[in-house]
């Protein structure tokens, strides 16, 4: 290790108090000492405690959301240091004052909800980012077969932009385009 990572002991001048010197000397002794990995690691510990989601928030409201509280009737992230039953239970209380009477079936159903139309979201945006790139391909393969300067492009401007449609609506308004063709 280079020499100037490498803390410097400090010196003590007031003797009145044994603790404190103490608590000095083993934290210069763990800044100082890199062979030694017990003492590193125990000095770099998080001091804020990190709180894992438990099933009973459900009757909260609250589902995991990445480690951090999700409220499913606002869908509003909450941080981490939230996720007590009693902070939990005062953002029903006082957020959603007409939900604080609700069982925990109705926030199942609401979680059941939730997840399906995050699914279903992802879904649709993955369908029209697999549409976006064929119709890409689309327009690269007619500008390709014509083997020309860019310029030629104000010729494949019309049917690229058909081609894109056809590739993006649904079938039943793709008839309606179809008259427009050619």
């Amino acid at each position: 290790m280079e020499p100037w990572l490498k803390g410097v002991k400090r010196v003590v001048t007031s003797s009145n108090d044994a603790e404190c010197s103490k608590a000095v000397r083993a934290e210069n002794t763990a800044i100082t000492d890199p062979d030694d990995d017990a003492t590193t690691s125990s000095s770099t510990v998080s001091k804020t405690k990190k709180r894992k989601y438990d099933e009973p928030y459900i009757s909260f409201g609250f589902v995991d959301s990445n480690g951090s509280p999700l409220c499913m009737l606002h869908s509003k992230l909450l941080p981490n240091n939230s996720m007590e039953p009693g902070k939990l239970h005062r953002h029903l209380e006082t957020v959603h004052p007409e939900s604080k009477d609700k069982n925990k079936e109705f926030f199942a159903r609401k979680k059941k909800q939730l997840l399906e139309s995050q699914k279903n979201m992802m879904h649709v945006t993955q369908t029209i980012n697999e549409k976006a790139t064929e119709a890409s391909y689309l327009v690269s393969y007619r500008i390709a077969q014509a083997g020309e300067a860019h310029t030629i492009a104000e010729n494949l401007i019309k049917p690229c932009v058909l081609d894109i449609t056809e590739c993006m609506i649904d079938e039943n308004l793709q008839s309606i385009f179809l008259l427009c063709r050619y």
